[in-house]
């Protein structure tokens, strides 16, 4: 007898767009993901013009379906509903969607997907059930991470080879002429580090992707008399399947969010990376539970490790007053030791590449939830 595979689920995910391009990514590449392994796919958000530069032409039109959020006074019948329900960051699905499921005989698996962290809670609270006070439902938390006692990071079936025969095609440079990547929320000492850079003489190239620090960099290149050696290109919005051949031209990339710095991480080179800031600077525990795993992979010394992580504070705006100072002063030791961070940077992700994806442990987990 010959094995049939299992048959595809119907997925309703439901996004509310917060960070601009940010909620929107990761729930663009979540339903990606699941269609091209046979899923079948419905994206219920906010603000569904966000992703008309995200998506690109890489999937069937039948794939994933694109739907505005429901209006208050849409009902749902009990064929209206997916398999598996997905509310993206604790976003909430519509009342009357919750209340048609609490109404359906049907076993409908309740994730919400939580934003990505390397706090240790984390693992603790994975797959942990919350029922729900109002219905006979059960939600699950399903958060993202670094470790194998989380649900892992989005990594697309054939990813790591696509991205080697990339890295083939640009190979690193070295310390010389590094190829800098900026993407990034608007960065107060930016200028002063533009100005570090210009002074340093090793950067070749600093490409700006669509971002609040356009402007300040323009602001900057017309700025002042001094002759600017720094090599600055604009870039264009490219959709989410273009993203990595952009990455892989680049020899240190500055990103921002959680889409495009989990997909750094899948470029292997050194990223430098803005969080989404909070009140009362919580943002910064993130960080620093991040990058406490991210250097310590056995390649960079104590000194090294110190560097990086102090550049990666200023950069961050932490509250200091010497902020512009630190980038200045700290910038050319961190160039200096690049090699280093290059091969941290690769040692990381193979370290991730052994832990199973993201999609693969999500469909794993609501097949048993489907079937109980």
């Amino acid at each position: 007898m010959i094995d049939q595979p299992p048959a595809a689920l119907r997925w309703d995910i439901f996004c509310r767009v917060i960070d601009n391009f940010g909620d929107a990514g990761v729930c663009w590449r979540l339903a990606a993901d699941l269609a091209s392994r046979g899923e079948l796919v419905r994206l219920y958000i906010d603000q569904p013009e966000i992703l008309a530069g995200l998506t690109g032409k890489s999937l069937p039109a039948s794939s994933v379906s694109i739907h505005h959020w429901p209006e208050d006074h849409q009902s749902f019948a009990p064929d209206d509903l997916a398999d598996v329900v997905i509310e993206a960051f604790a976003c909430d699905p519509p009342s009357a969607y919750v209340l048609a499921m609490s109404d359906t005989d049907r076993k409908i698996a309740w994730i919400n997907l939580e934003y990505l962290s390397a706090e240790k809670w984390v693992e603790t609270h994975h797959l942990v059930a919350s029922p729900n006070p109002r219905h006979a439902l059960t939600k699950y938390f399903y958060f993202p991470g670094f470790t194998p006692g989380t649900g892992g990071l989005i990594r697309e079936l054939g990813l790591i080879e696509k991205l080697k025969k990339l890295e083939a095609a640009h190979p690193s440079t070295g310390t010389s002429h590094l190829r800098l990547f900026l993407f990034s929320y608007q960065q107060p000492a930016l200028e002063c580090w533009l100005d570090t850079l210009n002074a340093n003489g090793t950067i070749g190239t600093l490409s700006v992707a669509p971002c609040p620090a356009e402007d300040q960099i323009e602001k900057w290149m017309k700025a002042g008399n001094a002759q600017k050696q720094v090599k600055v290109e604009k870039l264009a919005f490219v959709a989410q399947e273009k993203f990595d051949a952009v990455l892989s031209g680049y020899d240190w990339l500055f990103v921002r969010g959680e889409d495009s710095f989990v997909r750094a991480q899948w470029a292997g080179m050194p990223l430098v990376w803005h969080i989404y800031p909070q009140d009362e600077d919580t943002h910064l525990l993130k960080l620093r539970a991040f990058y406490d795993l991210y250097l310590d992979q056995g390649v960079l010394t104590a000194s090294q490790r110190s560097i990086y992580w102090q550049f990666v504070l200023a950069w961050n705006n932490e509250p200091s007053n010497s902020v512009p100072e630190k980038l200045a002063d700290l910038w050319p030791q961190l160039a200096s030791i690049y090699p280093a961070l290059l091969e941290n940077a690769q040692v990381w992700r193979s370290r991730l590449i052994r832990q199973p994806d993201l999609v693969s442990q999500l469909r794993d987990f609501v097949s048993h939830l489907v079937k109980c």
